[in-house]
């Protein structure tokens, strides 16, 4: 037995039609149901596990659980308005076509800003909080590391890498001269300009930890201050672009709408055509 299709608004039976009303013109398809609220839950699920095993800040944690939330919104509507363009309606006309162009280009803007925010953001909170955490509560004392020779190493992508291996106290180390040159020099002939050997340059020394981590340039700030005000900077500023640009979004969105002709227009220009 066919099952029975009626219109949402005016209660029509649609069981014969192509799923747009002849009597009110709007598409009455189905949209798409829970299943993308049901992925979202999980996804939600595994990311507060994550976050919660590596100890993140709790509000980290709500934040990206809204932003998932906001993906699975978006989606459903996008997927809505696929269906719907299968059946097309007619569409409505606009009453003011360039501010409708104008509100366009500013929601994929702030569309622009949102994910920026949200993907910047997230890297530099990551790499702060692990600098953080990584020398947080271990032993250290100033010291000073003696330059003994300069390395220069160009990467993938324009990286540079600038190091150099030394002494302190008397025991062979290697030293990251980024955070001591504040500048990232081009070539191996200006790094050996601004560093060379003999130099003594003064360091919190981390003897618990391996490699380059053991030798930190001391500009008066512990590694573990240092990474912990870079993850709350992240995070604040992070926050606050999502927050906004999701906020401009909706008023965005809801500015567009007033640029179409209202209903009551085109049903009273309907009436009058007949």
């Amino acid at each position: 037995m066919a099952s029975t299709r009626t219109c949402p608004k005016c209660g029509f039976d649609l069981t014969d039609t192509a799923g747009v009303c002849p009597m009110c013109s709007i598409a009455a398809v189905a949209r798409p149901g829970a299943r993308i609220w049901l992925a979202a839950l999980v996804q939600i699920a595994f990311m507060a596990t994550f976050m919660f095993v590596f100890r993140f800040p709790k509000i980290m944690i709500a934040v990206f659980a809204v932003v998932i939330l906001l993906f699975a919104a978006l989606s459903q509507s996008t997927k809505a308005i696929a269906i719907t363009a299968r059946t097309p309606a007619p569409q409505r006309p606009l009453s003011h076509p360039t501010l409708f162009v104008v509100v366009s280009l500013a929601i994929a803007l702030c569309g622009l800003v949102f994910i920026s925010s949200l993907l910047f953001g997230f890297v530099t909170f990551l790499n702060s909080w692990n600098r953080w955490h990584q020398y947080e509560g271990q032993p250290y004392h100033q010291s000073d590391f003696v330059v003994k020779q300069v390395y220069f190493q160009k990467g993938l992508k324009g990286a540079v890498d600038a190091y150099a291996s030394g002494t302190v106290e008397g025991q062979r180390e290697w030293m990251n001269l980024i955070p001591y040159l504040h500048v990232i020099p081009r070539s191996e002939a200006q790094l050996d300009s601004m560093v060379g050997p003999g130099i003594t340059i003064p360091i919190f020394y981390f003897p618990k930890l391996k490699g380059r981590a053991r030798v930190q340039f001391d500009d008066g700030v512990l590694p573990s201050e240092e990474g912990r005000r870079g993850a709350m900077k992240a995070l604040n500023y992070g926050s606050l672009g999502i927050v906004i640009s999701a906020g401009l979004i909706f008023l965005l969105s809801r500015l567009r709408r007033m640029c179409f002709v209202p209903d009551t227009a085109l049903q009273l220009g309907a009436t009058v055509g007949r």
